[in-house]
């Protein structure tokens, strides 16, 4: 399961929903306790993509109800799991994103 629902367990709001904070929660492997979110920043994917990882999803909804800017949006899924295959090709669809 996702981070979020590690956010469920622990009674932690939602950041993208209470504060607008762009968060890899919903792709991201659970095994951190949402440590991230508890603090009120987003999640970082320390532990990697879920098993089914919906990243074309999420990086629409940052874009259109967040405004993350596309390049934002392509440097916060090339930083720890840079290399995993849904992280990677999302990443790819925002290569040429200049702002």
């Amino acid at each position: 399961h996702s981070v979020c629902m590690e956010c469920k367990m622990r009674g932690t709001p939602c950041v993208m929903v209470a504060a607008g904070i762009a968060c890899l929660g919903p792709v991201t492997q659970a095994g951190c306790g949402a440590l991230c979110p508890a603090y009120g920043r987003g999640c970082y994917a320390c532990f990697g993509p879920m098993e089914t990882p919906n990243t074309t999803a999420l990086a629409a909804w940052w874009r259109d109800e967040l405004g993350v800017e596309p390049i934002d949006i392509k440097r916060a899924l090339r930083t720890y799991n840079a290399g995993s295959e849904s992280f990677r090709k999302e990443s790819e669809a925002y290569e040429y994103a200049d702002h």
